[in-house]
C-alpha cells in the first residue's frame, strides 16, 4: 500500500473511528466435507474452522446421512467427535463411508450439559471436528452453553457442526451460527432391483458470514 493511501486511511479513522475504510479479513480456513456439493454453497470450500456451522431440516431431509458422510471423511483428515445426544450413530455407517473409527470419539451423554461440557474439553483438547447431534434442542437451554462453545472452538481452531431440526423460534442457535445450510428432500432413489439407494436432496445457504450466498444445489445423497 502507499504512503499516500496510508496517510487518506489515518485521516479517515481520525474522522470517522470505526466507520473509516477498514482492511480486509483474512479468509476464513475451511475444512472440506467430503461432498463437493456442500463445500462449493458454502462458498469457502468447507466448514469454516473455529466457528459454528448448522445443518437444519426437518425428519426425513438426510441431514443426519450428510453429516455422518462429513464425520467420516474428517476422520480421514484427523480427528474427529460425535457427541450423540440420541443414540443413533452406527459406528459401521462411519466405517461404510470411509472413516477411520481410530480417530473418531463418540459421546453419548445424559443432558445437553453433559453434550456441551464434553464438545468444549475435547475442542480445547486438540479435536479437529466436532459434530453435534441435538434433536429439537430448547432454545433457552442452548443459550448459557453455545457462546462458551463458540469461544473454545475459535480459540482451538476447531469445526462444530451442529444438527438441528427446523425450528423458526430457534434464533439463539441461528444467531451463534456463522454458516446455515438448510436441506430438503425432493424425492427419494431405489436400486433398479427396488432397494433404497439414497434421497434426492435440495441444499441452500441460509446464513453465511464468510462469502456471499451461492443459492441452490440439488444432488443425490446415497446412503
Amino acid at each position: 500500500m502507499s504512503e499516500r493511501l496510508q496517510h487518506a486511511l489515518q485521516q479517515l479513522h481520525s474522522r470517522f473511528g470505526a466507520a473509516a475504510p477498514q482492511l480486509a479479513p483474512p479468509t476464513v480456513p475451511a475444512r472440506p466435507s467430503g461432498i463437493p456439493e456442500v463445500d462449493a454453497l458454502t462458498g469457502i470450500g468447507g466448514w469454516p474452522a473455529g466457528r459454528l456451522s448448522l445443518l437444519a431440516g426437518s425428519r426425513g431431509s438426510g441431514k443426519r446421512t450428510l453429516a455422518l458422510k462429513t464425520v467420516a471423511y474428517a476422520t480421514q483428515q484427523g480427528t474427529a467427535v460425535y457427541v450423540d445426544v440420541p443414540a443413533r450413530l452406527d459406528p459401521e455407517g462411519i466405517v461404510r463411508a470411509g472413516g477411520v473409527l481410530d480417530r473418531l470419539l463418540v459421546v453419548r451423554p445424559r443432558s445437553l450439559k453433559e453434550a456441551m461440557d464434553s464438545a468444549r474439553v475435547l475442542a480445547r483438547a486438540g479435536a479437529d471436528f466436532v459434530c453435534l447431534d441435538i434433536p429439537r434442542p430448547r432454545d433457552a437451554a442452548l443459550d448459557a452453553e453455545l457462546p462458551h462453545l463458540v469461544h473454545r472452538a475459535a480459540e482451538a481452531g476447531c469445526t462444530v457442526l451442529l444438527i438441528h431440526e427446523t425450528a423458526e423460534e430457534a434464533i439463539s442457535v441461528r444467531y451463534y451460527a456463522s454458516l446455515i445450510i438448510g436441506l430438503e428432500r425432493k424425492a427419494w432413489v431405489f436400486r433398479p432391483d427396488g432397494d433404497l439407494a439414497g434421497l434426492e436432496v435440495e441444499a441452500a445457504t441460509v446464513k453465511n458470514r464468510m462469502a456471499p450466498p451461492i443459492g441452490r444445489v440439488r444432488w443425490v445423497l446415497h446412503y
